[in-house]
């Protein structure tokens, strides 16, 4: 590899690996292309759009790595893979160096690997539905160094479970860094015939379910499941785009709120934040988090976030939105669009999305700004964050 981030990097799975896909251009580059992509997705809008806000660490960002198992050879030869698909494919290319990942969780994936085979286990074969190991998921703490090693399987808790995940945190343990610890061995149950990674079930194998984390002030539980953002140095950078919209004593709702981590930081500046989430589990982390942050002017709901809206925005001028990358749902945006809400803050990872959305809230909301934050650097994604203001009231 080049020292130097404004260099292309040298990878030995670029450009297979279908994990990264701009590996071999020039940070500044990248950045600046996807400057020039949103200013082409959002041409039609008279605002302009700033350049994109750099991660503090291109490199080795990520903390959360979501690997799949495979094979190669048959019989007596045959070894386990595990690391990315390669581009627009399942096949798994057998990852031995990563760039944008972790190191200790890169060392850990190595470690699981061997153990894997030294232990019998069969990866899953999606066209036959047969075999064992499914995914390894793996979360680290930047600000704790606590890891979570998560297996998903296609099949439930095996006899000597708790000797195996012995065995793998001891060999785990041995290849971190000495500011790091293994917390705990979680196995994920999924026996369906579908693309979506984790199951509805869990065991623990040994140790905790969860590892703890810090961002900014605040601190935070965050499971094999929980939605946290994967790079912990840019989202900082993202939560100050959002906290910097919120007028000082402003009524706030955080739509798809996950376990609060929007919620709180812009609590800093709001009389009151309501943060509405469907996931039950991510809202008892909300509150859980809440409490131990002492955080008082928050609340949390459970349930569907159209109906919600349609019942609590009258006492909110402000409703903050984060969906998942397939953007907001068409009753989201009705409930928003009946509302006394007068602006719109849109965190969005998926511009295209964000601009469909942009279009169904108008003409009630407009677009002012525009920004975009690189929290995935060497990939073609971009997160971005939107203003709405109102156009009329209701």
């Amino acid at each position: 590899m080049k020292n130097s981030d404004q260099n292309p990097i040298t990878c030995a799975h670029f450009p297979k690996c279908g994990g990264c896909t701009a590996l071999n251009i020039p940070y500044s580059e990248q950045l600046a292309s996807k400057q020039k992509m949103l200013h082409n997705i959002f041409s039609s809008f008279n605002i302009d759009i700033p350049e994109i806000t750099a991660s503090p660490n291109p490199l080795y960002y990520r903390h959360k790595v979501q690997l799949p198992f495979g094979s190669f050879g048959k019989g007596q030869h045959r070894k386990i893979t595990l690391g990315c698909y390669a581009l627009d494919s399942h096949n798994v290319i057998d990852q031995k160096e990563c760039f944008v990942q972790d190191r200790d969780l890169t060392a850990i994936a190595h470690t699981i690997r061997r153990w894997a085979q030294k232990a019998g286990f069969q990866p899953y074969d999606e066209r036959k539905g047969s075999g064992f190991l499914r995914h390894c998921l793996l979360r680290k703490g930047a600000s704790t160094g606590e890891i979570l090693v998560g297996l998903v399987t296609n099949g439930g808790r095996i006899p000597g479970s708790r000797n195996f995940a012995r065995s793998l945190m001891d060999e785990a343990q041995k290849v971190i860094s000495k500011n790091s610890q293994i917390i705990g061995v979680v196995q994920n149950v999924n026996t369906r015939s579908t693309n979506v990674v984790l199951g509805e079930h869990y065991e623990v194998w040994r140790g905790r379910e969860f590892l703890k984390e810090k961002l900014g002030q605040y601190r935070f539980n965050v499971g094999l499941s929980t939605f946290f953002q994967v790079n912990p140095f840019a989202a900082p950078l993202l939560y100050n785009l959002v906290l910097e919209q919120i007028p000082q004593g402003s009524s706030v709702l955080d739509v798809y709120c996950g376990v609060g981590t929007i919620t709180l930081w812009v609590s800093q500046k709001a009389s009151r934040v309501l943060g509405i989430e469907e996931n039950r589990h991510s809202v008892r982390e909300a509150i859980a988090a809440a409490r131990v942050n002492e955080v008082k002017n928050v609340k949390f709901l459970a349930g569907d976030a159209s109906a919600l809206l349609a019942e609590c925005t009258d006492d909110f001028n402000i409703a903050i939105v984060d969906p998942p990358r397939k953007g907001l749902e068409e009753r989201v945006i009705n409930a928003l669009k009946n509302s006394s809400v007068s602006k719109i803050i849109y965190v969005s990872c998926n511009p295209q999305s964000l601009l469909r959305d942009i279009k169904m809230l108008s003409p009630r909301f407009h677009l002012t700004s525009l920004k975009g934050v690189d929290m995935f650097a060497h990939t073609n994604h971009v997160e971005c964050v939107a203003v709405l203001e109102a156009e009329y009231t209701v």
